[in-house]
């Protein structure tokens, strides 16, 4: 293979070692030769369930290129910092194959390129400087070029033919990115760079550590034992449900059309069930089969809360022990730590962040684990929760998945948004359900109240859900549920009322979870104020359920929170407009949807039970839509990576976050405080808070009432440092029923 264009004359270069990494505990030095020839066997191997393990070994072999002169060598002795050495590797891929596979020659310069930085494919001028020699060798960030110009290139380029051999390129680009082509060339480009990194990181890490990759991969996935111990499992819910009789065959009913459906062939799945028919168990059985069927190496499945994963990863664990947690609040282990951080397991629960925005990032920690996405079966629950301005993307990008990288993919939810409805977009999934529309009349539990016209006052909310044996009132916004929480307690008794918000920590929300679902079951009074945190996929049952207007997949989320298990003839669910001068919460979309539903009641009563009408109701919502936000569609059609992953971002407004002192955990959060100032903040101990942390957007109260917490303290006279998080050390602060209370500052006269 001509490996340098018209810079490939050898000269006569001295044949001795060059070395790639320091020595390890053995005093062993890595040459660059060894690291090469390991990373393009990784990186080829990564590769290899899609198709492109050529490319594979193509990018490993010329990642370090740049490590080969005598300027890296100064890096090593710590005489040298501030070295570029990726990018001469990528000059030499670009002028290798520009002239005769000029767009492949594109990516796979920019995957080298960006294996220490981030993708760009603007690098591409800066190769063509690195090859002539042109201007000043140094980077956009000042670090200077290991190799520059043709004569350093032809050198280097001489020991590289003595020591490796390129693989010959017969991989063409996969077939189809004439649609979506800007995405799927990014999606594409992510990948090889999602296996470029793990190589170059594992078999980097291999010279100091031998038994690396085996600490992190866990072992393959058995899809015929996870299903003997998910049969079991089921049986033993069976055993001891109290669910009528006519649910339980219901259930059944789900999880045989699971089983049947998971012999049809690899592609785009949708399951539309009601709420409370054991959609977790079937789902995974679903998985389970069809990676039998069809030899899928792994499930992933995407949650898109933190309260369903922590109640569905104790059934998924007795299925599957060896299921890796990979989200923000995942408490792991040493050896699920090391696993996290390359997804080499048989079955992994994330959420809708962790697994779709490393899919339109640009950096390469980010992309590390993406390879292992492919030949897998993706189930994604609560389908109805993508966020509206990323949603033409994300579908697109995940019709790639299935067409391009061997995925199966399944879309669940109660409210199966009509995806076909969006302008431009093909969507025809497989539904695995027969005939859905009879689950939801057979499992017709509630009847709605639908009170539109007219706005209705907290206070009476509080007075006629008092007059119910208990009832769940949940609201669009923190403010209205604390004030009718408030309004509760004057007419109740304050034993009886509680009050759910993300105004509460993790922990504390679990605790009042318990004690509701205590209440409930032993048929004491039980009456909660909450907001949408309740909705999907919590584990409630109120025989009463008010639901201020909001979009219709969480009027019926709602609703899976009354009767759930069929106890009474049916359930109420009544529907009102707060008089509240605020009604939704800030972005377009939710006040754009919940005048949807308006517009869907002054036409006909609407019937929740009725799929046309859920169906009506998106057609009408996507006619009005404005898809993707500018900012997004604008980065992929100029495929800029940086600017793709600043816009993608699921959960734009984080707040400030607030390590609170919820007494039931005080032993943690003195640990906290004492780890804190013996070490100051890691990202370990910023792991541990989660069950303690609170976002909040009162800006001036948390800095006025809170410690801030910083990763780096701020240097004196420096430049201010930006806090991590807060800590809030005064406990009358927080309050044991409505949480963080930091507008009681102001009454205590109390200012940090």
């Amino acid at each position: 293979m001509n490996f340098c264009g018209d810079v490939n004359h050898v000269h006569n270069v001295p044949d001795v070692p060059y070395y790639a990494r320091s020595a390890n505990a053995q005093g062993e030095r890595e040459t660059v030769q060894h690291h090469l020839i390991r990373a393009a066997e990784l990186c080829g191997l990564f590769l290899e369930p899609i198709g492109y393990s050529d490319l594979g070994q193509f990018l490993g072999a010329l990642h370090d290129f740049g490590k080969y002169p005598p300027l890296f060598s100064d890096v090593l002795a710590h005489r040298r910092v501030h070295v570029n050495h990726a990018y001469p590797g990528a000059a030499l891929a670009w002028n290798t194959c520009r002239r005769t596979r000029r767009p492949m020659a594109r990516i796979l310069a920019a995957v080298i390129a960006a294996h220490h930085s981030q993708l760009d494919f603007g690098c591409i001028l800066a190769l063509e400087r690195v090859l002539r020699g042109a201007g000043e060798p140094v980077d956009a960030d000042g670090n200077t070029f290991s190799l520059f110009g043709a004569p350093a290139l032809q050198e280097a380029a001489a020991v590289l033919q003595r020591e490796v051999t390129l693989p010959q390129l017969r991989s063409v680009l996969p077939s189809g990115l004439q649609e979506d082509a800007a995405l799927a060339e990014m999606l594409f480009t992510r990948f090889l760079l999602s296996a470029l990194a793990d190589a170059d990181y594992s078999s980097s890490a291999e010279h100091f550590d031998p038994a690396y990759l085996a600490e992190h991969t866990g072992p393959a996935f058995v899809p015929e034992a996870a299903l003997e111990r998910l049969f079991a499992l089921r049986a033993q819910k069976q055993s001891v449900s109290t669910a009528a009789a006519p649910l339980n065959r219901l259930r059944d009913r789900l999880f045989e059309d699971c089983l049947a459906a998971a012999e049809r062939p690899p592609g785009l799945f949708t399951l539309t069930a009601p709420t409370g028919l054991g959609k977790t168990l079937s789902l995974f059985a679903f998985a389970a089969k069809h990676c039998v069927h069809y030899g899928k190496r792994r499930i992933i499945l995407i949650l898109p809360y933190l309260a369903i994963v922590e109640q569905n990863v104790q059934d998924y664990r007795q299925v599957e022990p060896n299921l890796l947690e990979s989200h923000s609040a995942a408490q792991l282990d040493d050896a699920s730590r090391l696993l996290s951080e390359r997804w080499a397991a048989p079955c992994i629960v994330t959420t809708n962040v962790g697994f779709f925005e490393p899919l339109f990032s640009a950096r390469p920690t980010d992309c590390r684990r993406l390879h292992q996405i492919a030949n897998s079966v993706i189930v994604l629950d609560e389908a109805q929760s993508l966020p509206p301005q990323l949603l033409d993307a994300t579908l697109r990008t995940v019709k790639l998945l299935c067409e391009q990288y061997g995925c199966t993919v399944v879309f669940s939810t109660a409210t199966q948004p009509s995806f076909g409805e969006r302008p431009g977009l093909s969507w025809k999934p497989t539904e695995i359900v027969p005939q859905p529309q009879a689950l939801f009349r057979a499992t017709q539990r509630v009847t709605y109240d639908w009170r539109l016209s007219q706005r209705t006052a907290l206070p009476r909310i509080a007075q006629e859900l008092l007059q119910a044996p208990a009832g769940c009132a949940i609201l669009n916004l923190r403010a209205h549920a604390r004030k009718l929480f408030h309004e509760l307690c004057e007419r109740g008794n304050a034993e009886d009322i509680f009050y759910l918000t993300t105004d509460l920590c993790p922990a504390h929300r679990r605790r009042v979870l318990e004690e509701i679902r205590t209440r409930t079951r032993e048929g004491r009074p039980c009456y909660l104020a909450a907001t949408q945190c309740v909705e999907a996929g919590v584990d409630l049952d109120y025989p009463v359920v008010y639901r201020a207007l909001a979009p219709l997949e969480s009027i019926i989320q709602a609703a899976g929170r009354c009767n759930r298990n069929g106890d009474s003839p049916t359930g109420r669910v009544v529907v009102f407009v707060p008089d509240e001068e605020r009604l939704y919460p800030p972005g377009p979309y939710y006040e754009q949807a919940a005048n949807c539903v308006r517009t869907l009641a002054a036409r006909h009563p609407i019937d929740c039970a009725d799929l046309a009408h859920i169906r009506e109701y998106y057609a009408l919502l996507y006619a009005h839509a404005d898809g993707d936000k500018p900012e997004l569609r604008q980065a992929i059609r100029e495929e800029d990576f940086a600017a793709v992953q600043a816009a993608y971002r699921l959960i734009e407004r984080k707040g400030m976050q607030v390590i609170v002192p919820y007494p039931e955990e005080a032993e943690l959060f003195a640990e906290i405080r004492a780890e804190y100032d013996r070490s100051g903040l890691t990202p370990a101990l910023l792991q541990k808070a989660r069950p303690l942390t609170v976002s909040s957007f009162d800006t001036r109260m948390v800095r006025d009432t809170c410690v801030p917490l910083y990763f780096r303290a701020p240097e004196p006279g420096g430049a201010p440092a930006q806090p991590a998080c807060y800590l809030l050390g005064n406990r009358d602060l927080y309050d044991d029923k409505t949480g963080l209370c930091l507008e009681h500052a102001a009454e205590m006269d109390f200012v940090l």
